[in-house]
């Protein structure tokens, strides 16, 4: 193992894996047990499963490839900091309403957009 080569120790508990499948409604009626036929060891005693959210770098990915989860995650966090800016700053400057809007609030809906760029109705409401 590349790891116990180069001297690190790994938290085994830690790893997790996605499936995701094109058609997953054929492949389930064909292959009941999917999940059961590819296993991957960490280690002689860790056998990992799949999950269903995944989070990597800060984006949460499903296993249906649905954006939701991620979108309605963000779009709370970005109320809470315009929430939080509207009760702090008590001015109403344009200028520095707009700045802070920038740097705290757009950045955060911004981040990795062009990965999860919405394309469900519900979700571009939200």
């Amino acid at each position: 193992l590349l790891a116990t080569f180069n001297n690190m120790s790994l938290h085994k508990d830690k790893f997790e894996y996605i499936s995701y499948q094109h058609n997953r409604k054929n492949t389930l009626t064909e292959l009941p047990f999917i999940c059961e036929q590819f296993q991957y060891h960490v280690s002689d005693s860790t056998v990992l499963r799949p999950c269903t959210q995944l989070r990597d770098l800060g984006v949460t990915m499903a296993a249906n490839l649905s954006w939701t989860p991620y979108i309605l995650e963000i779009t709370s966090k970005a109320r809470q900091k315009v929430a939080w800016v509207l009760s702090v700053f008590r001015s109403r400057s344009p200028e520095i309403i707009l700045t802070v809007y920038k740097s705290m609030v757009r950045s955060l809906l911004e981040y990795c957009c062009p990965l999860w760029c919405p394309t469900k109705i519900s979700d571009i409401q939200e």
